[in-house]
């Protein structure tokens, strides 16, 4: 099981001194300037919907923010059926959280440019784009004591017994069943952590102050192709190491979960392939192309991924047991 935490994207590319079509899209998806920068998805939140931010691409090393694309038309499809168009709520971000996205309907988006954004100005679409079935638990969320009673403590080599200790260490976990057929992905984001003054437990009372907890937050992205195809049961540990959980403090976690199709999975794989890799004897970076074409000539891409996504939140409270 594949976990890939994504981080601000750098990237080089190389090209060849004869350029084919399949050179020229990945020239233009690299080093086209004044060209579209796309990002944003069809969700089945509440209050969500759907959205997307819609700006100018630079290119890879310049450091300047993007421009914002104004006054832009953005149609979205189900299939071939115009479905909603976007609403521009605030310089280059578009939105209709009144459109919501259906499990196993696909989606994709038509966005016409206006006059003065150079080579960006024009026809724009996406490919469709489909929401997976998400995973389904067996079971709420529920830690695991490293080692139940006792644990080397990685600090000091030491065993740790934690009815005499004053910290423990927890890992969250899940049992759920994977969606029959392959193709099932997902990325899980830590989506906050809070931390909790409470002397006396889950018994309380606690004290009323809640402050945010700097602990290392990240998107873990995986899929299923390691499974058996059809309902598979599987023990996920959502994110690691384990957390550090004082007698007096309870930490509660919040993980958000989406659904990816197979398009997006590559797309954010190959961009953490991008990021982690590096040294002497690392393999060249790999294309970063998205789903994101001119209409009347689809070998040039603009940046970014527009997807369909189902979501979920799930939460967990670690406390010390003893």
């Amino acid at each position: 099981m594949k976990k890939l935490a994504l981080f601000s994207l750098i990237t080089v590319f190389f090209a060849s001194c004869e350029i084919d079509v399949t050179d020229k899209v990945k020239t233009d998806a690299y080093d086209g300037a004044a060209l579209i920068s796309v990002s944003g998805s069809v969700t089945d939140l509440p209050g969500t919907g759907t959205y997307m931010d819609l700006a100018i691409s630079s290119p890879y090393l310049e450091t300047a923010d993007a421009a914002s694309i104004t006054g832009a038309l953005v149609e979205v499809y189900e299939n071939d059926s115009l479905v909603s168009t976007l609403t521009e709520v605030t310089p280059g971000r578009y939105e209709d959280s009144t459109l919501l996205a259906t499990i196993g309907h696909g989606y994709r988006m038509i966005i016409t440019v206006p006059e003065g954004y150079g080579d960006a100005t024009g026809i724009w679409e996406s490919t469709s784009d489909v929401v997976n079935t998400p995973f389904t638990f067996l079971a709420p969320l529920f830690p695991i004591m490293e080692d139940d009673s006792s644990w080397v403590d990685f600090r000091t080599g030491d065993s740790v017994y934690y009815a005499d200790a004053d910290s423990c260490y927890y890992s969250p976990y899940a049992l759920w069943n994977d969606p029959a057929g392959r193709g099932n992905a997902y990325w899980i984001k830590n989506y906050w952590t809070t931390k909790i003054y409470a002397p006396n437990g889950l018994m309380g009372p606690f004290t009323p102050e809640e402050t945010e907890k700097s602990l290392n937050s990240s998107i873990n992205i995986f899929n299923d192709d390691q499974f058996i195809e059809g309902t598979q049961i599987s023990r996920f540990n959502f994110i690691g190491p384990p957390y550090t959980v004082f007698r007096d403090t309870l930490i509660n976690l919040v993980f958000e979960t989406r659904t990816i199709s197979d398009g997006m999975y590559d797309y954010l794989n190959i961009m953490a392939n991008n990021i982690g890799g590096g040294g002497l004897f690392s393999v060249p970076y790999s294309p970063q192309i998205g789903n994101i074409r001119r209409q009347d000539d689809t070998t040039v891409y603009g940046l970014g991924y527009f997807y369909a996504t189902s979501v979920r939140f799930d939460s967990i409270t670690l406390f010390h047991p003893y």
